[in-house]
């Protein structure tokens, strides 16, 4: 085990893709923090209670785009080139040869989780300290560091599974580009309002304030309600992307009581020990010829 992790571990350092990917990801956070809280700041008037974490988050999604590229590249070099069958002829066991490509794209996405939190500190000059503190971004990193790991055993999983460069390549980009949109679209869902109104009157109040009103306000047929509400947040939360989803909108999401703190923490560690499970099982019984 220690020797094909020193294996991948060297192969990955020397890899350009994983370096360009990393520099291109920090210089990107730093850019669009900056860039997004200069024009909070310039609009203090319009954003009062602007808080710092709600700029810090944004590329939770660009994230979850970058790892299919990466990892389908540098695990599928393994089967185009025979480097896994060469592994297993010189005796390495292959559930150890799955944890080891399983530890080291987890890693890698790691470091990409790392950049992107890195570039996002340009925000602190800009807009000050987090509102929720050192310990509650820490929390909120720690989210975002295993939804990302969650999303890496799904990864793993499916380049096992589709041994062609060319082809899981495109397989895990759909994959991801279907995980984003399946959260956005529970996400808009969610936010659908109970009550909506066919427009407003405009008047003017004893001070002579303009005061608008709703105009005949009636059941919104798109709102969700109880128990299949409950359902969809909790199908939110277990997304990987439902969760970078909550993070780039963690004003908004508390605010709506969409984000489940506890149970994405526990969702994210459950699809880890789920899909490397499966990853082993199918692994161990995979023809390689």
């Amino acid at each position: 085990m220690r020797n094909l992790l020193s294996a991948n571990f060297s192969r990955l350092f020397k890899n350009k893709l994983f370096w360009v990917l990393t520099v291109a990801l920090l210089a990107y956070s730093v850019i669009s923090t900056c860039d997004n809280a200069s024009q909070r700041a310039a609009e203090s008037d319009l954003f009062p209670n602007q808080a710092p974490e709600s700029e810090c988050f944004d590329e939770g999604p660009i994230v979850l785009i970058m790892m299919p590229v990466f990892v389908s590249l540098f695990l599928g070099t393994e089967f185009s080139d025979g480097t896994m069958r060469n592994k297993i002829i010189v005796g390495s066991r292959r559930g150890q040869i799955y944890l080891a490509d399983f530890i080291t794209v987890s890693a890698a996405t790691l470091v990409f989780c790392a950049a992107w939190h890195i570039g996002s500190l340009s925000v602190l000059p800009i807009l000050g300290l987090w509102r929720v503190g050192v310990i509650g971004w820490l929390l909120l990193v720690l989210k975002s560091a295993l939804f990302c790991i969650a999303f890496s055993a799904i990864l793993c999983l499916v380049s096992h599974i589709v041994t062609n460069k060319a082809a899981v390549a495109v397989v895990e980009i759909i994959l991801a580009l279907a995980i984003i949109m399946a959260g956005s679209l529970l996400y808009n869902k969610l936010l659908e309002p109970e009550m909506v109104s066919s427009g407003v009157t405009i008047t003017a109040d004893e001070n002579g304030n303009t005061v608008m009103k709703p105009i005949d306000p009636y059941p919104n047929p798109e709102y969700v309600s109880e128990p299949q509400r409950g359902v969809l947040k909790r199908a939110l939360n277990i997304l990987p992307s439902g969760q970078a989803i909550l993070l780039a909108n963690t004003a908004y999401s508390e605010k709506e009581q969409l984000d489940l703190p506890l149970f994405s923490y526990c969702a994210s560690a459950g699809l880890i020990v789920l899909f490397t499970a499966a990853g082993l099982i199918h692994f161990k019984h995979k023809d390689l010829k």
